[in-house]
């Protein structure tokens, strides 16, 4: 009988998987029993480009989200197939990425010419440089993949924010400047260090500014259009779509609230030495106090809540008016919602102490259990239907009005041509070995 060590490769997604085992040869066949394959196999990481820097509101009360559907599970994963076939693991992989084309230099002066209007390259630059920065601090050059897709994406923002101020010029529409200020709040909202948050994503004060310009701009027109407009067959329709989502067992209310969190931001959620007992006491007093404060200017007369919780609640709900939504008992922390459901529709309450600070409370609606009925839920659907209605309309209105606009943009001429993706970002344009020229603008 002769005995001999072999080797074999087998192929099992990315991974090779070598079975080393021993092979006894003799004239009488002997059952075998296979040893324990293992591998192990080291995954491909790229290096992440950078990302905006990501932070956390405060905590609020539960979302008053609806229900999930019951009996509802993953599905599971297709079990793992090894693939027999033999494949040649000392040959190195071929890559499939190709060498993206140079790209040209840089427009001198002006960047574009939208109708008569020149868009001078300081405006791109601003921007541009920032991108490139990012790069620079981590001791790398930008690739040509990415400078061809900031050059792009960036002298396209530029123009198109051009023939948007020339368009609204001539409907007689513009921005709602209250509301402007109300989004730059709110992208404040929770952030330390805000300047070094745009130095992050790439922007400036004067960048991001004009991207919400643009985006209210946007607004203004569609308004104007009537095509954000919801009616109420629409909102009829919906509901009956929705309607047994919102099926409970349980009473629910509806209420809005302004939160007046304890303690100082720069101390909440750290990690840093917990506070002593006499700042939590100080800053305890000084919640409760600003609460007191504005429990009375929301008692008053002719008080606006929503205003009021706008201008001076911290959380989520802050930018709806305090608004969160439908919700049981058991959907909230316990005093929040003993207070809430002891409460009458249209009632303010004291400030409520919970964990995340004091709220005050307003009610807003009360329901048995059963479905919600239509008016419960309108608000909410109507505001619903007119995202959906303004982010299809956004779509169709930017490609009506650059179709329509006279544009002369001298970047395009440095990209060279576009390349084709594929699956996972590859490129996969025809080489010229196969008769082909690669495709261009899509």
């Amino acid at each position: 009988m002769a005995v001999f060590p072999a080797r074999l490769a087998f192929v099992h997604g990315p991974a090779i998987i070598a079975l080393s085992l021993t092979i006894s040869c003799s004239a009488t066949p002997k059952e075998t029993t296979s040893p324990e394959t293992t591998a192990s196999v080291e995954p491909a990481t790229a290096e992440p480009e950078p990302e905006p820097e990501v932070t956390n509101s405060e905590p609020t009360p539960a979302s008053p989200e609806p229900p999930a559907s019951p009996g509802a599970v993953a599905e599971p994963g297709e079990p793992e197939r090894f693939d027999p076939r033999p494949a040649p693991a000392e040959l190195p992989r071929a890559s499939s990425r190709r060498a993206s084309p140079p790209l040209g230099p840089m427009p001198v002066g002006t960047l574009a010419i939208v109708d008569t209007v020149e868009i001078p390259m300081t405006e791109f630059s601003a921007i541009y440089d920032l991108k490139v920065k990012k790069y620079a601090d981590r001791g790398r050059t930008i690739p040509p993949s990415a400078d061809r897709r900031y050059r792009k994406s960036i002298a396209e923002r530029l123009v198109y924010h051009e023939i948007l101020a020339q368009r609204v010029a001539k409907a007689g529409v513009d921005y709602d400047q209250a509301a402007l200020e109300a989004r730059t709040a709110e992208q404040k909202r929770g952030i330390r260090d805000w300047l070094k948050h745009l130095e992050r994503r790439g922007e400036t004060e004067a960048s991001l500014r004009a991207i919400n310009i643009a985006e209210l701009r946007e607004v203004a027109l569609l308004e104007q259009m009537g095509r954000v407009t919801v009616t109420d067959a629409e909102i009829d329709e919906e509901y009956e779509r929705v309607r047994h989502n919102w099926h409970s067992d349980q009473p629910r209310v509806r209420a809005s609230h302004i939160l007046v969190p304890i303690g100082p931001e720069s101390r909440r959620g750290t990690n840093g030495p917990p506070p002593s007992d006499a700042e939590i006491a100080r800053w305890t007093k000084e919640a409760r106090r600003k609460a007191q404060k504005l429990y009375k200017r929301a008692i008053q007369p002719k008080a606006d809540f929503a205003e009021l919780a706008r201008e001076h609640s911290e959380g989520p709900s802050a930018r709806k008016g305090g608004d969160i939504g439908v919700f049981t008992h058991n959907r909230m922390v316990e005093s929040f919602s003993d207070k809430a459901f002891s409460m009458k529709v249209g009632q303010v309450s004291k400030p409520v102490k919970t964990k995340f600070g004091f709220h005050i409370i307003m009610l807003t609606g009360r329901w048995p259990a059963g479905d919600l009925p239509r008016e419960a839920l309108e608000t909410q659907i109507t505001q619903r239907l007119r995202q959906r209605k303004l982010h299809e309309g956004r779509r169709g209105l930017k490609q009506e009005l650059i179709d329509a606009a006279t544009v002369h943009n001298f970047m395009l001429p440095t990209l060279g041509p576009e390349p084709r993706r594929g699956r996972r970002g590859r490129d996969t344009r025809p080489s010229p070995a196969q008769g082909q020229q690669p495709l261009g603008p899509s």
